[in-house]
């Protein structure tokens, strides 16, 4: 009796909210045991008129998409708890620190802007990034809800039932006058916390491949899917065309072979996952990347040789692990800024192309536009191939043709394109290159002063400009036909009588 007396006083004294949230989750739960009893009823119930082979194979087809919904959710939850464990580490560090640092903040405690109720502006105006990381927290639990709400249907548990129905976390509802004032000097000790190295760089990225690859594994995929669709393309080419190279070195010419064997599986992978993209490969006789694909896939000094000195990897690139579609930007301090602060960037095969998208020429405006003024200005590469495409490889004199009676057309007469492309050696590739100078207005993390890449002058641009495609995402029947290409194509030149090529 008196053990019903101190439980019903327990009760009388707890929360009110806690009390109605604990005996909604006891409903839901209830009902979802309800529900998945019916469930089970019902299946029963039909088992009887279905024959057993097929009733094999929809329990087969079932098992299976659980086991792919636990893969997914194991992925994320390890990706959850590397990135707390991270943080973890550097909270502590962080709180190693904070004795040696009293002095500072003292400083900051006393301020000339102290209000009212004693709290100064500086603690008014920090819990924002503790705001931020809530919410962002937040999201992810958010993320794997429909996951655990996909297992709590199939499989009836109650325990996910419950983890699945707990109520949100909304960030606008904290107490943050509850918040000690000494938490807010947490964040800006950790050192570049908001950077995009921090964010994005080298050390996120290596986390998040090795989950990746640990889902494609237990899925027995092929390839690991990463941030990067246009690098998933690449290492698998890369993979198939090592597979087929064996016997390279006993080839006469073998180095010739392989680089024609690169180029069409360049080509194919183009016309494949954006054909748009080949109209300017084709205008610009853009080799650059095949001299590169072909050293990464038989690495020796002739090859190396080969190279552009703009696409010559640099140490960093040796030393680290990164999306293959970095090592086809040009200019090495561009890559190496994209290694370090976009690496892990969800949108870097969007920055690629438009590095790409923003490759110019400089030029004086006089030769160009008819009583144009001497003005150095600077035009994009694929403006203007995109204009002449129509003229294929017919020679023009550019002296007869330019300069043009006005801008539009530059763009608009292919005839006037193909003597601007073949004025600015627009086909002699990245040596007379320079980019745009509002990309680095989009990413002026990626500027380097010290390297003379962006262009100088006025721009000249038509009315609509073109940007190229970036490829979708790999797919089975994807793969499978560059499986296919690389058994027809890339295996023929061995079995064949020397001098058949």
């Amino acid at each position: 009796m008196i053990r019903v007396d101190h439980e019903n006083n327990k009760r009388a004294g707890e929360d009110p909210d806690k009390r109605r949230t604990r005996n909604r989750l006891s409903q839901q739960a209830y009902r979802r045991r309800q529900s998945e009893k019916v469930r089970e009823l019902q299946k029963c119930a039909e088992a009887g008129n279905i024959p057993q082979s097929e009733a094999f194979e929809k329990l087969r087809s079932e098992n299976h998409y659980l086991r792919k919904s636990l893969v997914e959710v194991q992925s994320k939850l390890t990706r959850l708890t590397q990135t707390v464990q991270a943080l973890a580490g550097l909270v502590s560090d962080v709180l190693d620190e904070c004795p040696a640092e009293g002095s500072k903040h003292k400083d900051a405690e006393v301020g000339p802007f102290e209000g009212s109720n004693g709290i100064t502006q500086a603690h008014v105006s920090e819990p924002e990034p503790l705001r931020s990381a809530l919410c962002s927290v937040s999201a992810v639990d958010d993320h794997l809800l429909p996951s655990l709400e996909l297992l709590t249907t199939a499989s009836g548990s109650s325990e996910l039932s419950q983890v699945y129905a707990r109520p949100g976390t909304s960030c606008d509802g904290l107490d943050w006058q509850g918040i000690p004032d000494n938490i807010s000097y947490l964040f800006p000790q950790i050192p570049n916390i908001w950077s995009h190295e921090y964010q994005m760089g080298l050390q996120p990225y290596a986390r998040a491949l090795s989950g990746s690859e640990c889902s494609s594994l237990m899925l027995s995929k092929p390839w690991t899917e990463t941030n990067s669709p246009f690098s998933d393309h690449i290492s698998v080419l890369h993979h198939l065309m090592r597979t087929s190279i064996g016997q390279i070195g006993s080839q006469s010419k073998g180095h010739e072979m392989l680089y024609r064997q690169v180029l069409a599986v360049l080509a194919l992978f183009n016309s494949l996952t954006r054909p748009a993209a080949m109209a300017w490969y084709a205008k610009t006789r853009f080799y650059h990347i095949v001299d590169l694909t072909a050293w990464q896939l038989y690495p020796c000094p002739e090859m190396l040789n080969r190279i552009h000195k703009q696409y010559q990897p640099t140490m960093l690139q040796l030393q680290h692990q990164y999306p293959g579609i970095i090592d086809w930007a040009p200019f090495p301090s561009l890559r190496n800024r994209l290694i370090c602060l976009h690496a892990a960037n969800p949108q870097i095969d969007q920055i690629f192309v438009d590095i790409v998208s923003s490759y110019v020429v400089e030029a004086c405006m006089a030769d160009l536009v008819l009583d144009a003024p001497t003005t150095m200005v600077y035009v994009r590469v694929i403006d203007v191939a995109m204009g002449a495409a129509g003229m294929g490889n017919k020679d023009v004199d550019p002296s007869a043709v330019l300069p043009a009676p006005d801008v539009a057309s530059l763009f608009s007469v292919a005839e006037c394109a193909q003597a601007v492309f073949k004025l600015l050696n627009m086909d002699h590739g990245v040596s007379q290159y320079k980019l745009d100078p509002s990309f680095f207005g989009t990413y002026p993390e990626l500027f380097d002063p010290e390297n003379d890449i962006a262009a100088q002058g006025v721009p000249i641009r038509p009315n609509n400009q073109t940007r190229l495609p970036c490829p979708s995402r790999l797919d089975d029947l994807t793969f499978q036909t560059y499986r296919s290409f690389m058994e027809f194509h890339t295996l023929a030149p061995f079995q064949s009588a020397p001098g058949s090529i």
